[in-house]
């Protein structure tokens, strides 16, 4: 994530995106009301002012991120666009999410395989709406129509967005590939949205 924290046009904005981008950088059990406030340009009464505690501060600032990708999902659902449409629209969202706060999400991942608390209201709605919206616009696109396979389909789709920010740079290396390149990663989208429709 650029550290572009002062152009936030309020400070409570600037103090959310410095607690992501301290989050990112140096994991939930760094990140302190001093950083934050040096990060955002803002006194520690400031932070109180807003949001009360640190780990008030914390939760709103993973709110944040967790409705980034919840708007991201929420394209699957807009029946206005062609079912390929909205795919390829949700995996460009979801990339864009990730590939702006790959360190917020690198942190997030490694708190979900060391089993560590985990924003329960993003894995609430990934279990409970998420993944049957991914679902669901798979079965428009496949002939595809029972979940032990779709579920399989969208935990594909998933993971292969997820590797490339995992890897982070060392995918250039790897690939030849610079994912943070807008055009890179949508060529990257376009084909897995041919994969999944088997051209």
């Amino acid at each position: 994530m650029k550290n572009n924290l002062k152009n936030a046009s309020n400070a409570k904005e600037r103090i959310l995106n410095s607690t992501l981008y301290i989050i990112g950088k140096e994991g939930f059990q760094n990140v302190t009301t001093r950083k934050i406030a040096a990060a955002a340009d803002v006194n520690i009464a400031s932070i109180n002012y807003h949001f009360g505690s640190k780990d008030n501060v914390i939760n709103e600032a993973l709110k944040c991120f967790t409705g980034m990708f919840r708007n991201s999902f929420k394209i699957l659902d807009n029946n206005e666009l062609t079912p390929v449409e909205r795919l390829r629209n949700f995996l460009k969202s979801y990339s864009d999410v990730s590939t702006e706060y790959p360190d917020v999400f690198k942190n997030f991942v490694n708190k979900l395989i060391y089993n560590e608390e985990i924003q329960p209201e993003y894995m609430k709605f990934l279990q409970q709406e998420g993944i049957s919206s991914l679902m669901n616009i798979l079965k428009e696109l496949t002939d595809v129509k029972d979940d032990y396979h779709l579920h399989m389909m969208g935990l594909q789709i998933i993971s292969t967005l997820i590797f490339p920010i995992l890897l982070g740079n060392k995918i250039e290396n790897i690939a030849g590939l610079d994912y943070k390149n807008k055009n890179v990663r949508y060529d990257y989208i376009e084909l897995l949205i041919e994969s999944i429709q088997g051209k």
